[in-house]
């Protein structure tokens, strides 16, 4: 079944009070749950650290970001559909979006079906998947997900232009509603499923907005390979925990162990934090084991 592991660090780069905290689930005749704890890339939930944060990319890449877009990139890809910012929130309640996608043809998408996918939910700008991808070398197909869809027209051009578009694709749909319906028909084996910084929805009218809902982890369940793993990160504890406990309290998912995280980070190229130790005092994952930041 699939493993739940979590965990957390202090964002000193992005602002004193901000932790980023992550969890991973793995199954093991069930999926493992993971959330790890965020690096100096993690995203913060305010705008004007968020907007720091990408200063420094820049000025750390020298006109590229950590995940190899650039201005030049974005020249090329023209922007986001229709002109105009991209809408933040989305209600997901919308008569057209509770309606279940029809199963997506991935013979038409990826060039070789049988690689095992890894699945972004809420990916934004898709730059997580990009990296991922690029790390990858081949070996894996990735596949985003979100709800709006001038995002995801763009990081299909992102990665056509990248040269990376037989092993990234991006997705429109509510995949609270149509995770599974979307997924269905995969040749391969699912082996990854990220949910990383989604709308915290702080209100509580608004909290059944969020991702992360029961119906979700079912169909998450249903999909994902028994030896897969979730991998949950925010920066608000209360999202996370809800998050986390929610993967947890499903009988389809686990906790992952200490080696279990060490060994997922491995996979990944990370050594872990300098001290040897996987999880900090209130265990969470103390360093990101994706090998990638996040947006």
């Amino acid at each position: 079944m699939p493993v739940t592991l979590s965990s957390a660090r202090v964002l000193r780069i992005l602002r004193q009070r901000g932790r980023t905290r992550y969890s991973i689930s793995q199954p093991c005749s069930r999926p493992r749950c993971v959330a790890p704890a965020s690096s100096s890339s993690s995203s913060s939930s305010s705008s004007s650290s968020s907007s720091s944060y990408h200063k420094h990319t820049v000025q750390e890449m020298d006109g590229a970001d950590l995940w190899g877009t650039s201005k030049d990139l974005y020249e090329k890809a023209g922007g986001v559909g229709g002109g105009g910012r991209v809408r933040q929130h989305i209600n997901p309640f919308k008569k057209e979006l509770q309606v279940p996608s029809e199963a997506v043809d991935f013979t038409k998408i990826y060039e070789d079906c049988s690689l095992p996918l890894e699945i972004d939910v809420g990916c934004g700008s898709g730059r997580f998947l990009l990296a991922r991808a690029k790390r990858s070398g081949g070996r894996s197909n990735f596949f985003g997900v979100d709800i709006r869809g001038k995002l995801i027209e763009r990081s299909n051009k992102w990665a056509k232009l990248l040269g990376v578009d037989s092993n990234v694709h991006y997705f429109t749909t509510n995949a609270t509603v149509s995770f599974e319906s979307a997924l269905s028909k995969y040749p391969g084996k699912v082996t990854l499923v990220s949910v990383q910084y989604p709308d915290p929805h702080f209100k509580t009218r608004h909290q059944k907005r969020r991702i992360v809902q029961d119906d979700f982890i079912a169909q998450v369940g249903r999909v994902l390979d028994p030896a897969g793993h979730v991998f949950l990160q925010s920066d608000v504890l209360e999202v996370l925990v809800d998050m986390h406990n929610r993967f947890e309290s499903s009988p389809r998912f686990r906790v992952g162990t200490e080696q279990e995280i060490a060994a997922f980070a491995l996979s990944n190229g990370c050594l872990g934090s300098s001290d040897g130790e996987v999880l900090d005092e209130d265990g969470w994952i103390k360093e990101n084991p994706t090998g990638v930041p996040t947006e």
